[in-house]
């Protein structure tokens, strides 16, 4: 189960829906580099959210993946 704050479920609707924007945030080169781009970008977009909740939900979202095809 997918837990993720409404902005963060937003935001992540906004570069599903964005090919720039999704550009953007795989052009980081490390996971820190990403998640501050992915907090700043969000905050642009009127879509405020922490770093550790971002973190939080790419930890729920690999094991999702990992539970799924292990």
């Amino acid at each position: 189960m997918i837990i993720a704050s409404e902005n963060l479920e937003r935001f992540r609707q906004l570069v599903l829906a964005d090919r720039g924007l999704h550009a953007q945030l795989r052009q980081t080169a490390d996971l820190d580099g990403f998640v501050a781009l992915a907090v700043r970008l969000g905050a642009e977009r009127g879509c405020v959210f922490t770093d550790q909740e971002v973190r939080a939900a790419l930890r729920e979202c690999r094991r999702a993946w990992l539970e799924r095809w292990i």
